[in-house]
């Protein structure tokens, strides 16, 4: 994971009360990657706003160049 690249975290299947980030706002879980964080994580911004990930969290579907 790099600046510029678009990623894509998992979604979290057929829970129906799943209160996480992504399901309580409705994300479509792809983002980009905004910034380098600390301890190896990114801030990626989603459609529902800012959040860390840490490079195995997210998987990468579109390389920056």
């Amino acid at each position: 994971m790099k600046l510029g690249d678009l990623v894509k975290v998992r979604r979290c299947g057929d829970i129906i009360d799943c209160a996480c980030f992504f399901c309580a706002h409705k994300s479509n879980c792809i983002g980009l990657v905004v910034g380098p964080s600390s301890l190896n994580r990114w801030y990626v911004m989603f459609d529902a706003g800012e959040w860390e990930l840490a490079d195995d969290e997210g998987e990468v579907i579109n390389e920056s160049r």
